[in-house]
């Protein structure tokens, strides 16, 4: 069965007209050839306005456009949000495309081979003769000690379906894919993973299989349930002892030492717990930067204290400039360490512990911890997502007047 997810590829300076390998235009199926015996699909559409070639594959409802570029007769696609690229070659005839995707961001570097070929019989082709529209119950490593519950959201039209997970630190993005006579697979790629999950329909329960990068795969199983609910995502990290904030290690961009004090005095303050690589943070970024611009007048910081891979502070400070640059994030952002829950958990120890990244702490003007927030289920989550932002912008709202 196929999948269907993409990446927004655009040049707008008409890379392609400087390339002999003209890409033809329309649909385009490809695959990630994750090991040797896993292949996430995935679906190019090559179109042209005025006169200039762009790219684009679309996670359901999502599109990501690429920083586009040319080393010597490849193409390179670079993440505006991520340190990742895709690199490819065109055949001479603009039919097939053949290259790799790497992900900088990983402590064990690899280059993932991607190809992708003319293809106009795609999702034209999906009717879809079972229904998993709604709201699913699920748990993934079900026989395991710790078996991980979360719920499954899912949009279907005929054989197409949009949707996602809700899990306790976060949801799995925009997934998107077909539906079939008792089977289903949907899959998401975003340049930090490609996930793919595939499940077969008895009734109202699926029995699947959830795939993740070149090694990991588990079990879930599946049952439709409208009420199907999570823990409420404030009450999983709490204040359990006396002790302050231990920020002796957190860097500013420029090399110095943190001053909480002189930047949050008086303040209501979010201190925002992520990383750059991780893209569940990316989207409350998104989220943040809207609640920023609404309350900092009223007195509201936000402070990203960023968790990096690696230990080299230099090369940390330097992802962290960028990734700021790129996506114009317009509230402080510092170095906290490296991309550890135990070293996050050491820097907020009134705490219970960190248990996700992004996790938001909110402190009120004088300086107590007022709300904690573990994870983030973002736009893919619908309704979840809204009803996360109304409550946080009526807490801000309150706190700052």
């Amino acid at each position: 069965m196929r999948l269907f997810f993409c990446l927004f590829l655009f040049s707008s300076f008409g890379f392609f007209a400087q390339t002999s390998h003209q890409p033809n235009v329309g649909k385009w199926q490809g695959q990630l050839a994750m090991n040797d015996r896993l292949f996430v699909p995935f679906t190019l559409e090559i179109s042209k306005f005025k006169n200039k070639t762009r790219i684009a594959v679309v996670n359901g409802k999502e599109r990501i456009s690429l920083q586009m570029t040319k080393d010597g007769d490849s193409v390179v696609g670079r993440f505006p949000e991520l340190d990742a690229y895709l690199k490819f070659k065109f055949n001479d005839q603009g039919t097939e495309l053949r290259g790799y995707w790497l992900n900088l961001n990983k402590k064990v570097q690899t280059k993932i081979p991607l190809n992708a070929w003319v293809d106009k019989t795609i999702t034209e082709l999906a009717t879809g003769t079972s229904n998993i529209h709604g709201k699913w119950s699920a748990t993934f490593s079900p026989n395991s000690e710790n078996p991980d519950v979360t719920v499954g959201v899912f949009e279907q039209n005929k054989g197409l379906v949009n949707g996602t997970f809700l899990t306790e630190t976060g949801d799995y993005r925009f997934l998107y894919g077909t539906v079939g006579d008792g089977i289903f697979s949907m899959s998401t790629f975003n340049g930090s993973w490609a996930f793919l999950f595939e499940g077969r329909i008895v009734n109202d329960s699926i029995y699947g299989k959830f795939y993740s990068g070149s090694n990991y795969q588990t079990d879930w199983i599946a049952v439709k349930s409208s009420g199907a609910a999570l823990t409420d995502p404030s009450k999983l990290t709490y204040v359990d002892k006396e002790k302050d904030f231990n920020f002796s290690a957190v860097k500013t961009l420029k090399g110095k030492m943190f001053d909480a004090k002189k930047l949050t005095k008086n303040k209501v303050v979010i201190y925002q717990i992520m990383g750059t690589w991780c893209p569940n943070c990316i989207d409350e970024i998104q989220y943040f930067k809207e609640l920023y611009q609404k309350y900092h007048s009223q007195g509201l910081e936000i402070v990203a204290l960023s968790y990096e891979v690696g230990t080299n502070e230099k090369s940390q400070i330097k992802r962290l400039k960028a990734f700021k640059k790129r996506l114009a994030v317009p509230y402080e952002g510092d170095l906290a360490g490296t991309s550890s829950k135990e070293v996050a958990s050491a820097q907020f120890p009134m705490l219970n512990g960190i248990m996700s990244f992004p996790t938001a702490v909110v402190v009120d003007r004088s300086g107590k911890i007022v709300y904690v927030h573990t994870g983030f289920n973002g736009p893919a989550t619908g309704d979840a997502y809204v009803k996360y932002v109304n409550e946080m912008n009526i807490l801000i709202e309150r706190l700052v007047d």
